[in-house]
């Protein structure tokens, strides 16, 4: 990508990082042993396994909202092993690609609303909550590494978004 972004590439951008990002990091996981994931970490969602469904679980919502079909947060407790977390990150890719194809900047620009996980109302326009999702997920997704490493799994993929940059 040469030049400055519009709106509407610089989300497409994020959007194609983040699932990038994520299946880097579902890789890694998978190379873990199933009693790995499980294992309490004290971290925000518990245990590995629960850190990414959060991450999956909070893709779903965005991506829901995002196209005016809000669906309820589906706790972390959803899926019970990580072969059912990717079955959802493989089922949401293929959205959120369709999505992100037809983004336009007045879409973008258009605000949506929602009440958070502790009740208190928002409302964003849908760029801004793009940039957020992405945010959000490498945040969790930082946590996955220091639990990969704690339990003394590795190396771990660098998911940068400066490695995303210099390999896409």
């Amino acid at each position: 990508m040469a030049g400055l972004p519009d709106l509407p590439q610089l989300c497409r951008t994020l959007l194609a990082y983040t699932m990038w990002a994520d299946s880097e990091q579902l890789a890694s996981l998978e190379r873990m042993p199933a009693e790995h994931l499980v294992v309490p970490t004290g971290t925000s969602f518990g245990t590995v396994l629960g850190t990414i469904a959060h991450i999956l679980g909070s893709e779903q919502v965005w991506l829901s909202r995002f196209v005016g079909a809000p669906i309820e947060r589906p706790a972390e407790t959803s899926w019970s092993d990580l072969a059912q977390v990717r079955a959802g990150f493989e089922e949401l890719w293929p959205n959120l690609e369709f999505f992100l194809a037809g983004l336009t900047e007045a879409q973008l620009l258009t605000e949506i609303s929602w009440l958070s996980r502790g009740g208190n109302p928002y409302q964003r326009p849908i760029w801004q909550c793009i940039v957020h999702m992405s945010h959000h997920s490498g945040y969790h997704r930082g946590q996955l590494t220091t639990m990969q490493r704690q339990l003394g799994h590795g190396p771990v993929p660098a998911t940068d978004l400066i490695k995303y940059f210099a390999t896409h």
